[in-house]
């Protein structure tokens, strides 16, 4: 899937199945389940991803990604290779990451050239258009995706995007600002 709202640029989107923190007021509650939805192995992955055409790189959520560390770092790794950049969420601060002594950990935080960090806090949520919550923080881990790049003045508004699968199914990312929610809600109701 290409997204615009999941990070700067035109990217590649991979929800990962599975999360220990289960923050309340997540968005994403049906990826908390460990239970595997869809397997690909990661070589298959990021071939996938790197035969897909306009994307400036691949953005990780979820669930929570450093759940599945490893792989992931296999696929980012792969990514990098290739010249694009990697943005990865997560709901673990950059503390406790970065004083994380797992090799899958520390491998997938070295292949991050951004990271959204920090649990969802649904009593701080805020109109930013890449975190959900104010308490989170944008890290250029790499330099090559600089956060004063990833949030211009006129682009904080929150974003959202519908993709419609050919089987009909509507999928729906990013943040809608209040408005939107507002209108849906009211023709939910036939009002």
């Amino acid at each position: 899937m290409r997204s615009t709202v999941n990070g700067p640029g035109t990217r590649a989107v991979v929800w990962v199945q599975g999360c220990p923190l289960r923050c309340k007021g997540c968005f994403n509650q049906a990826f908390w389940a460990f239970s595997p939805a869809h397997i690909v192995p990661a070589k298959e992955l990021a071939a996938r991803i790197l035969t897909t055409k306009g994307i400036d790189g691949i953005t990780f959520s979820g669930g929570e990604p450093f759940a599945q560390a490893g792989p992931l770092a296999d696929v980012a790794e792969r990514i990098l290779d290739a010249g694009l950049t990697v943005v990865t969420y997560s709901g673990y601060t950059f503390e406790q990451l970065a004083s994380c002594h797992d090799s899958d950990c520390c491998r997938l935080l070295a292949a991050t050239d951004l990271l959204i960090a920090g649990p969802y806090r649904e009593d701080l949520a805020c109109r930013d258009r890449y975190r959900g919550s104010a308490n989170q923080q944008i890290i250029s881990l790499s330099g090559r995706i600089v956060p004063k790049s990833v949030l211009p003045e006129q682009d904080q508004e929150k974003t959202v995007e519908f993709t419609i699968a050919p089987d009909g199914t509507v999928t729906t990312t990013g943040f809608p600002p209040d408005s939107l929610l507002t209108q849906m809600a009211a023709r939910c109701r036939g009002e």
